[in-house]
This record gives structure tokens, sequence and C-alpha cells, in this order.
């Protein structure tokens, strides 16, 4: 096994000097952020992209708005495997990825690596491009740490089972509604799911929805 498959995983603690509005973090200064509390408010799979977003050595600001970015991020990653999903494909780590992470663990790189990836996958043509590219972002997110969930699982992250057939029920009407041309009662769906922070796409293949 190369040593970065085991020390990637180390970036939780990160080496460089942490910062939080513009001064260093510190338990004098009460400015700390406590990996139990920020577990509680985010994905723990967003905390491990921001982290990653920095050299280990280098300095890395922190802010909820990097962590919320983190969250989009990866909101769009897992949009791609979605898309990808009745494509049969087997994690393959990509060599641009080993050689960032050879390169004293170079996780921006791996992470711009890992973008340019899902960049070409969207745009893929052709059932071997789409499985070459899937297991490629695979492969990629195995070695990071990143894309460990299945997209239904990272997109439905903190909800009950029951609340997301209640969510999926109300999809079900809105589309009967819009077949029915009630337009009023299909409006006031959508408005009532993203009041709730339900974010609704329609799509081709049909209405897709997240958590915003």
């Amino acid at each position: 096994m190369r040593a970065w498959r085991t020390h990637v995983r180390a970036v939780w603690m990160h080496n460089g000097m942490l910062n939080f509005a513009g001064a260093k973090m510190s338990k004098s200064l009460g400015n700390i952020e406590r990996v139990h509390d920020l577990v509680r408010a985010h994905p723990p799979e967003a905390l491990r992209y921001a982290l990653l977003s920095a050299h280990y050595r280098q300095p890395l600001d922190w802010s909820d708005a990097l962590v919320e970015q983190s969250v989009r991020t990866l909101d769009r990653l897992y949009g791609t495997l979605r898309d990808l999903g009745d494509v049969a494909a087997t994690a393959a780590i990509p060599a641009g990825i080993e050689a960032a992470l050879e390169d004293d663990l170079n996780t921006p790189q791996a992470l711009a690596e890992l973008a340019a990836i899902a960049g070409e996958a969207r745009k893929a043509d052709g059932d071997g491009e789409k499985r070459r590219l899937k297991s490629e972002l695979l492969g990629a997110g195995l070695a990071l740490g990143l894309l460990q969930q299945a997209p239904a699982d990272w997109f439905s992250r903190g909800a009950s089972d029951g609340d997301d057939a209640r969510i999926q029920g109300l999809i079900d009407e809105r589309t009967a509604a819009k077949a029915a041309r009630d337009f009023a009662r299909a409006d006031a769906i959508r408005r009532q799911l993203a009041d709730e922070g339900v974010l609704l796409e329609d799509t081709a293949q049909g209405v897709r929805w997240k958590r915003g």
C-alpha cells in the first residue's frame, strides 16, 4: 500500500495553521471550533473536503463559507455520480491523483484533478467513456476518502425514511398536478418544499430533489 493511502486520511488533523476570521485558532482567543460540534452541524465529508482544500503544511482559513462551498462542490460531484447511476464501473485510482498525492500529499491538486474528471464525465458520450470516467471518479474519491456514499444517501442526509417518503409523495402530487394542468397547485407544492429547504430540479429523467 502506498504511504499516502494511509496518510491522506490523517489530514483531518491539519498540520498547518488554522485561521478563523483572520486570526489563528487558539483556545486562549476563544475562537476554536470543536470537531464534535462541527460534525453535528455539517456533513463530515464536507469537513474533510474543506480540510483537503489547503496543503497540510500551509495555513487554512476556516469559515462557515468554506464548509458550505465544500457541501455545494460535493453536491455537484454526487450529482455526477447520480447521473451515471446506470453505468457499471469499478473504482480505479487515476494516475493524476496518484501523482498529486505522491507530491507531498498535494491535496489541492488532487481535488483539482477530481473536479476535472467530474467535468469530463458530465460531458461524456458513449458507454465506454462514461464507464472509464466513472471508474476514475470513484477511484479518486476512494483515494481522498470522498464520495463513499450512494448519491441518494448524500442528498437525503439527516432525514428519516418517513420524511423522505413524505417529500416524494408531495413531488408525485406535483407531477400529477402538472399533468392535469393544475399549475397553481404544482407551484404551491414547489414553494412549500422550498420553504422546508428542499430544492427541486426538473430533468428529462424526472424530478430530482435535494436539501439545500
